[in-house]
């Protein structure tokens, strides 16, 4: 009897020792996520960094470690996150070859441009970029603000767009747009000089040139020598679809909460059907026809392979109000009907359903984030690359091929050449 008694009480003991660990873990992790939101919107305090009478080369040191800085800075990039990465990755190498520190560009709403209010960081691990690019310099939009602003001397720019098309690889000289990009592209932000005197470049990839390496390797060594320069700043942008170097590396990686909290889905929901449905471009009378189908290979891989819960990524607007693709804007009943059939057919998991940063969406800022296209897309891509297995968007139900399909694919080809995720029973399939 004594020695049941003292099972039970060191069991309980267990238990409360259990229970209190996990509440610190929890109370760590919130404090630590709200530690990391402080960090991840934090903006240049511009009364701590107005014009300064420090020599100037004492500032430019210590921003980037030189007696003169010379900074590349793309603005904006004009597609969505993953997109933006691919093209983010070209302008860190014209950053490279030109021998410029690259500017982190803020994103935010699966955007990387200047006026967003969130940091590099929240969407990518700014470590592993560091690794990826190991001769090149990096500074967040938040320090090569305050550079600017703390400088007495405005640091001089060149305005660098490049566009698709015309008959060669060609460059002009334009009539200067300072207010515009002062106020449409949040320029007026910083300190550095922008007027009527600025050179503005353009620059014309000549037709299909970024279609083949060649072609590539010729247009950026024309970019390269147009834009040997002593200006501080190179402000550049662009509207082209392709990279601009051959042989980009790989994606740049998420940040580490971001995979925290895909795991977090993944290990509650594992084994599971992940499915990428992308609904923009869907021909609508063919929707009723698409669920259907869907929901029939649902049920046979059920049967097949007894795997039960599913996974939806789609630009379908599952918690109300807008879609979550910027480019997606008309939604019909058709489409609402086709995910309320699949909806009353399979119990449905998506990163709405699964609460991801709950800690933090009592933030108005954050909150914002989710109701796009931005964090809830990036989570959703990280939760498709470790289905069991992943149905994609046939063609005729919506945009069949994607960047951000591609993506999810060569993950999981990749996991599956090198044996690193056993569980994956297919690369992809399309309903």
């Amino acid at each position: 009897m004594a020695i049941r008694i003292k099972n039970t009480r060191l069991c309980s003991s267990f238990f409360v020792m259990f229970l209190l660990l996990n509440v610190i873990l929890y109370l760590y992790y919130d404090n630590d996520m709200s530690e990391k939101l402080t960090e991840f919107t934090e903006q240049c305090d511009e009364t701590k960094y107005s014009p300064s009478n420090e020599h100037e080369e004492a500032i430019n040191r210590k921003f980037c470690g030189k007696s003169e800085c010379k900074f590349l800075f793309t603005y904006l990039q004009p597609e969505q996150e993953t997109k933006a990465n691919m093209h983010f990755r070209s302008f860190v190498k014209l950053a490279k070859a030109l021998n410029r520190t690259m500017v982190l560009t803020n994103v935010g709403n699966s955007r990387i441009n200047a006026c967003q209010k969130f940091t590099f960081g929240f969407y990518y691990n700014v470590k592993a970029l560091q690794k990826m690019f190991p001769d090149v310099k990096f500074i967040t939009q938040k320090d090569f603000q305050c550079w600017s602003k703390k400088r007495r001397i405005k640091p001089n720019t060149e305005h660098v767009k490049i566009l698709p098309g015309g008959k060669i690889q060609s460059m002009k000289l334009v009539t200067p747009y300072p207010d515009l990009l002062k106020t449409k592209s949040c320029l007026n932000r910083f300190g550095f000089k922008m007027d009527d005197q600025t050179v503005f470049k353009q620059f014309y990839t000549g037709q299909k040139s970024l279609e083949s390496i060649k072609k590539q390797t010729k247009f950026s060594e024309f970019l390269i020598n147009n834009l040997k320069t002593d200006v501080e700043i190179l402000l550049t942008t662009h509207l082209v679809y392709y990279p601009l170097f051959s042989n980009i590396s790989k994606p740049i990686p998420y940040s580490n909460h971001n995979f925290e909290e895909a795991s977090k889905i993944i290990n509650r929901i594992k084994p599971y059907v992940a499915i990428h449905w992308r609904m923009e471009r869907a021909i609508l009378d063919k929707l009723p026809e698409c669920a259907e189908a869907l929901v029939k290979k649902l049920q046979k891989i059920k049967e097949s392979q007894g795997i039960q819960n599913v996974y939806l990524a789609t630009d379908y607007p599952i918690t109300g109000g807008t879609t979550q693709s910027q480019t997606f804007h008309l939604l019909t009943e058709k489409h609402h009907k086709a995910i309320n059939l699949l909806n009353s057919t399979f119990n449905i998991h998506t990163w709405s359903s699964s609460k991801i940063f709950a800690n933090l969406r009592n933030d108005e800022m954050i909150e914002k984030e989710f109701s796009g296209a931005g964090i809830p897309g990036i989570v959703d891509k990280l939760v498709c690359m470790d289905a069991d297995y992943f149905l994609a968007t046939p063609e005729g139900c919506g945009r069949a091929q994607s960047t951000y399909t591609t993506m999810i694919v060569n993950e999981r080809e990749k996991s599956i050449e090198l044996g690193v995720k056993p569980q994956l029973k297919n690369i992809v399939e399309r309903w």
